[in-house]
């Protein structure tokens, strides 16, 4: 179909998402045809051969590169520094395309390319069907499909969908995708599976109170949250997700959800006041459900479900040494042990970075040889995840080495040929706190 009347600037762009990997050229990609009722100064060539803003991406490679017939558009990570929240490759995705059209820009428009107060794009994907996605933005407003959606909201959803589209070419599914995102927002999606955010300032202790509360979807328009012991309110989807936007993201824009108390939490659920014995179990039961108890407790029942599920490939042992000479100050510590495909491996327990709060160790020519620089792509994984999350990599580390090339260094290369395998004297499974010491070893 001609859409060059109505959209009078065409962009044929290959999106290209790079994967979080060591592998620079890991990434799947989806061609895209853009058109827009104004010109994309970003994805023009007499303007910009190439785009690569410090902020975004993980300055491996160019956002935009702009060619004589096609555009590449390159969405990647950082792999330093981490991510706080959601999704690294989807947020950048985000930011990319905030960027490239305009949006939210503050420089005049040939120098920074900032889009108009109204206008008209059409996302179309050659390969699954040349099916229309259309998007409007108004003076006041922003639709896509024809139905009024946030502006954050918007960008999430075209950046799923063009991730998606990587994979899926069928265009009727991809659409099917699409609608459902318009129905449950990206912050709704979350708190159904990870619990709403929620803080509050406890006048009795003088601290400030982070905890998660329950939700579940009862309604199309509509999200039931636990505000206190087995009592349940409601608040609508559009509600919620301001609501999250507060308390998750730190938007400081709504003043109706600004310093939000429970009481006005339960006010506003519960459809009327709460008495002061219902305000004081609230408080108590929002206590119990701190968010750091939530994850240090999951974490720890990760834990002990390997050690459950690999009982001759896992162990974990509690270390303790003193800090001082005197002996005054003792440390606690845990460690993992592993057994791999190829090899034995330790992960340590260490103060350090968000990204790494643990310390890898692999057996090599008796003795444990290491640290080994593994990090997170997120900043605020717990300690149980770190030490779940590499114990997992590890049981297959003959992949994992061709993944991670930091580790490969610090196996010998009859190891890694598959010749022979690297074995601690002690069976892991036999491994306890007086077996060696553990402080010396793990320096």
């Amino acid at each position: 179909m001609d859409w060059s009347k109505e959209y009078p600037h065409k962009y044929e762009i290959d999106v290209e998402f790079y994967l979080p990997s060591d592998d620079s050229n890991d990434f799947v990609e989806t061609k895209l045809h853009l058109y827009s009722t104004y010109p994309l100064v970003k994805l023009d060539r007499e303007f910009n051969r190439q785009v690569n803003p410090q902020h975004i991406g993980g300055q491996r490679h160019a956002i935009v590169t702009n060619n004589y017939d096609s555009t590449i558009l390159r969405i990647s990570c950082r792999h330093v520094g981490g991510y706080h929240k959601g999704d690294p490759l989807i947020t950048e995705a985000r930011k990319t395309l905030q960027h490239i059209l305009g949006m939210n820009v503050r420089n005049n428009y040939w120098s920074g390319g900032k889009a108009p107060e109204q206008y008209k794009l059409l996302f179309v994907l050659p390969d699954s069907g040349n099916i229309p996605i259309m998007v409007e933005k108004g003076n006041t407003y922003y639709k896509l499909m024809n139905q009024r959606i946030k502006k954050d909201n918007l960008l999430y959803t075209i950046s799923r969908y063009l991730f998606r589209a990587c994979s899926e070419k069928d265009g009727v599914k991809l659409l099917t995708f699409l609608m459902g995102m318009l129905e449950l927002p990206e912050n709704i999606n979350y708190v159904l599976e990870n619990r709403v955010p929620y803080h509050f300032f406890d006048s009795n202790t003088r601290t400030k109170v982070n905890c998660r509360i329950n939700a579940k979807l009862i309604g199309v328009n509509e999200v039931a949250i636990e505000v206190s012991d087995g009592i349940w309110g409601s608040l609508s989807v559009s509600e919620l997700d301001t609501m999250v936007n507060t308390f998750y993201h730190g938007h400081k824009r709504s003043a109706r959800w600004n310093n939000c108390s429970p009481r006005t939490l339960w006010t506003r659920t519960m459809g009327e006041e709460p008495s002061e014995s219902q305000l004081d179990l609230m408080k108590e039961f929002l206590v119990q459900n701190r968010t750091k108890d939530l994850i240090e407790n999951r974490a720890k029942e990760l834990m002990d479900s390997l050690v459950v599920k690999y009982p001759n490939r896992i162990n974990i042992i509690d270390n303790s040494y003193p800090l001082n000479t005197a002996g005054t100050r003792i440390v606690s510590q845990k460690i993992m042990f592993v057994s791999g495909k190829m090899c034995d491996w330790a992960i340590v327990e260490r103060g350090g970075s968000d990204t790494q709060k643990v310390r890898v160790y692999v057996w090599k020519d008796d003795s444990w040889s290491g640290s080994i620089c593994i990090d997170n792509i997120h900043s605020n994984s717990s300690l149980g995840d770190q030490f779940a999350a590499r114990a997992l990599a590890l049981l297959n580390d003959n992949l994992t080495v061709k993944l991670v090339h930091t580790i490969s260094r610090h196996i010998n290369e009859d190891v890694l040929s598959g010749e022979k395998e690297s074995r601690c004297f002690i069976p892991i499974t036999e491994l306890d706190k007086d077996s060696m010491n553990w402080s010396e070893r793990f320096k």
